[in-house]
């Protein structure tokens, strides 16, 4: 697993954690991702995430998207709030529950969020061309299967 990294310096004992890992890998990963998703809808990670999550789940609520984003309820409301007042989501009452309103994308976030994930389905392309098909599923599903690990715990 011996490499050339730049910098000339020996990162053996590091390649051997996770963590640093899944770092060096984020690098480039969050390079494509500002430059192609980031600056051009002025939207951040998480921001994206919560956005393509009530696109696929219309109604979902505030407190399902922390759960699935593993987020505070103060940094998740802020995040809506902040989503809210570019008129990219819109807050439903909850008809059952007046406590809880239900999360749909306005007119404006479809747009984004369309013209985004059309993006998102090839910009990591030129990263992952060096895995095959088969190692790219294999890839995504270990990846899904650590970050969901101590989700029952």
């Amino acid at each position: 697993m011996q490499q050339e990294i730049p910098g000339g310096l020996d990162h053996s004992k590091l390649l051997t954690l996770l963590g640093y890992n899944l770092a060096q890998a984020s690098v480039p990963t969050l390079r494509i991702f500002v430059s192609n998703i980031g600056k051009p809808f002025k939207v951040t990670q998480v921001e994206f995430s919560i956005l393509v999550l009530i696109h696929s789940n219309p109604g979902a609520t505030s407190k399902q998207l922390c759960q699935a984003l593993a987020s505070s309820a103060a940094r998740m409301s802020l995040l809506l709030d902040r989503l809210s007042e570019r008129d990219l989501i819109a807050r439903e009452q909850s008809d059952v529950d007046k406590r809880f309103q239900h999360l749909r994308l306005s007119k404006s976030g479809e747009q984004l969020v369309g013209k985004a994930l059309d993006i998102a389905s090839t910009m990591e392309t030129d990263l992952l061309n060096s895995l095959s098909r088969g190692e790219r599923l294999v890839l995504m599903e270990l990846l899904w299967k650590i970050a969901t690990a101590s989700m029952g715990r």
